[in-house]
């Protein structure tokens, strides 16, 4: 689609543009920027922002095969798919729209194009927000959704004055780092706006706003402290300072389009950047209690929570921070990082498809997906596969599984893809997530071996509630890097009762939900959390989406098979997974995922995936405890939505026979 097409105008007259100022440079353009406004600063401008034509692709480019960028030295091309196409280079960025209104341009040109042409200019660029307390910056570093700009917000709210919000630019100043003021507007989720708050969306079907802060800084202000945002399932607000390995961990997890500096030419200034950052700045990891229904106090706990970081700030001296080995805590868990920060080979291998039925054992290289509808024994089997690969005298710890969940966490899909996924639409995220998932893989295999056989080029377990495809955009996971999927099920009745235990709600509210075609397991929307998006559909449409697949290799088991014939059941998904059969290891294995030892465990040393909502994760691991549970009318309500379902996988007798009586 043209330009005029669009209604904006490429070829605008010189009086159609203005002046702006933003990460202390002056930018000129035709399109209304949320920046400081520079009108009366004399020319020349220091960037050009125009519309213009953009290549399809770079001629030489040496950036691998991201989905959405390419890139060469002196130049980035980023395209946005059904938004624009944006040609960046060190001096202009040149917007070619395609169906994206000027919303929808604007947030992906202050984002990944900005961040892009700052790494052009030499400045380090992090995902982050930073906030002038006392005349010195302190970077408030963290993932989509970690409470970056709730937490930027509230800090202005104390009095100081805001720098930058979700892009931080560093350059060098008298042997520290110096944020750069960015401009004056915070993106703020709707669950942190009053409803009389005057509101501009970022774009149309996002919950996020501009919101113009009291307070901007308009000088660049040398680093105080940098402090890691986390979020944990404990009550209590947890500060750990960080030696320098960690820390320099922690700047290389948050740089803005890390993917993008070998093909720029800007890896060793980065890498100089870190380092100086690191010994002039102390870093502190700061662990928030995640409430993901708690939207009604989130104010004041951010608000709690800012007056804590005011207090490090005014404590801490830019003291350097050795770079000796971390010392690692008992309840420290290592960061999703290693999955999003390695190099990804340029070539795929594409998995052939065989007659759904008669899958084969997988063999080779690919991830294999522990998949369930929640509640379905996707943890336990994770702790099964654990103890057989590791194969020691004592039980494997339930805090280091295979099958890790934090492959779905939005970080890894920010970096890999190259988009801020929390200013994307649901219907994008969908359409970008096989791509997502045959990137992921290439990351997962590229990574060191561990000591239960995961990496180093050969298989990598990932666990995911999702279904295979979404009803409007399609499948959401690729044969491409997927060596076969293990899908259990389990009787919803008793995933009924479950699962209102894991969410805290009454069995009504999860009979609805399981009957509900547009539930997600995440229901929260005037927000976003640390996860990506996870719809469910029904119990049935997500039971029928992966068993009437025959895209990806699956093993379907039984919940209820595995609890009466536990060798016979685990064997065979050992089978399947290409794993070595030994069936006193196994033996050994199960014993050692008992539910008795899970839940001990749980008690001495708490679990990480554990709903910060709910007393406890691992409850009975029995079936059958619908009939205890559950009402005439529930069972009545979900066979009446699954019958068909029901009958097909061998849970409607029982139930049958429970509502005949």
């Amino acid at each position: 689609m043209s330009t005029h097409q669009h209604g904006l105008q490429s070829a605008a007259p010189l009086a159609a543009h203005r002046n702006y100022t933003a990460f202390g440079l002056r930018w000129r353009s035709s399109l209304a920027l949320p920046f400081a406004d520079a009108s009366g600063q004399p020319e020349p401008s220091d960037v050009m922002v125009r519309f213009g034509e953009a290549p399809a692709r770079l001629p030489a480019s040496t950036s691998g095969t991201p989905h959405c960028w390419e890139a060469s030295p002196g130049t980035a091309l980023l395209a946005v798919p059904g938004v624009a196409r944006y040609l960046v280079r060190r001096r202009e960025i040149v917007i070619e729209p395609g169906d994206g209104s000027e919303d929808d341009i604007v947030t992906f040109l202050v984002g990944p194009a900005a961040t892009a042409l700052l790494q052009l200019r030499g400045v380090t660029t992090l995902h982050a927000a930073a906030v002038d307390i006392n005349g010195e910056a302190v970077v408030l570093l963290g993932t989509s959704g970690a409470g970056k700009s709730a937490l930027a917000r509230a800090l202005v709210a104390r009095g100081h004055a805001l720098l930058a919000d979700n892009v931080t630019g560093l350059v060098p100043a008298g042997g520290r780092m110096a944020a750069l003021p960015a401009y004056p507007r915070l993106r703020l989720w709707e669950d942190l706006l009053a409803e009389t708050a005057r509101r501009r969306p970022v774009r149309e079907g996002l919950k996020k706003y501009w919101c113009a802060a009291a307070r901007a800084a308009t000088e660049p202000r040398p680093v105080r402290a940098v402090i890691w945002l986390q979020s944990h399932n404990q009550e209590a607000v947890d500060v750990l300072r960080l030696p320098g390995r960690d820390a320099f961990q922690a700047v290389w997890a948050h740089t803005g389009g890390k993917r993008l500096l070998d093909a720029l030419g800007q890896r060793s200034a980065h890498y100089r950047a870190a380092l100086a950052l690191v010994r002039g700045a102390p870093f502190f990891r700061v662990r928030r209690p995640d409430h993901p229904f708690r939207t009604a106090t989130l104010a004041d706990e951010v608000a709690t929570l800012a007056v804590r970081i005011e207090a490090l700030a005014g404590e801490c001296h830019a003291a350097p921070a050795s770079l000796v080995p971390p010392v690692r805590r008992k309840d420290d868990r290592t960061d999703h990082s290693r999955v999003a920060h390695c190099q990804l080979p340029q070539q795929h291998r594409r998995q052939s498809a065989a007659p759904r039925g008669v899958w084969p054992a997988v063999h080779g290289r690919g991830v294999v997906w522990i998949v369930a509808y929640p509640k379905c024994g996707t943890t336990w089997l994770r702790a099964v596969l654990t103890n057989y690969l590791q194969a020691q005298a004592n039980p494997a710890s339930i805090n280091a599984l295979v099958g890790d969940w934090r492959v779905s966490v939005r970080d890894n899909f920010d970096q890999l893809i190259g988009l801020d996924s929390s200013d994307l639409r649901a219907d994008e995220l969908v359409r970008l997530l096989p791509r997502f998932r045959e990137l992921l893989a290439d990351a997962l295999l590229s990574a060191p071996a561990h000591a239960c056989g995961e990496g180093a080029g050969r298989r990598f377990f990932a666990k995911s509630h999702e279904p295979f495809e979404d009803p409007k955009d399609g499948p959401r996971f690729s044969p491409i890097g997927t060596a076969g999927v293990i899908y259990l099920v389990r009787n919803p009745l008793d995933v009924a009762v479950s699962y209102a235990h894991h969410m805290q709600a009454s069995i009504d509210q999860t009979v609805r939900r399981m009957n509900d075609p547009a539930a997600q397991d995440l229901p929260a929307v005037r927000s976003i959390g640390k996860l990506l998006p996870n719809p469910l559909g029904t119990w049935s449409e997500h039971v029928a989406s992966w068993l009437d697949q025959s895209a990806v290799p699956t093993c379907v088991a039984r919940y209820e098979d595995l609890l009466t014939a536990p060798i016979a059941g685990f064997g065979r998904i050992v089978r399947f997974a290409g794993l070595e059969w030994q069936a006193e290891r196994l033996a050994r294995a199960v014993e050692q995922s008992s539910f008795d030892r899970l839940r001990a465990q749980e008690a001495a040393q708490g679990f990480g995936e554990r709903r910060q909502t709910a007393p406890t994760f691992f409850r009975a691991g029995v079936a059958g405890a619908w009939r205890r549970e559950l009402t005439r009318d529930q069972v009545q309500a979900l066979v009446a939505a699954h019958r068909p379902m029901m009958a097909r996988l061998g849970y409607l007798r029982d139930a049958a026979a429970f509502l005949a009586k």
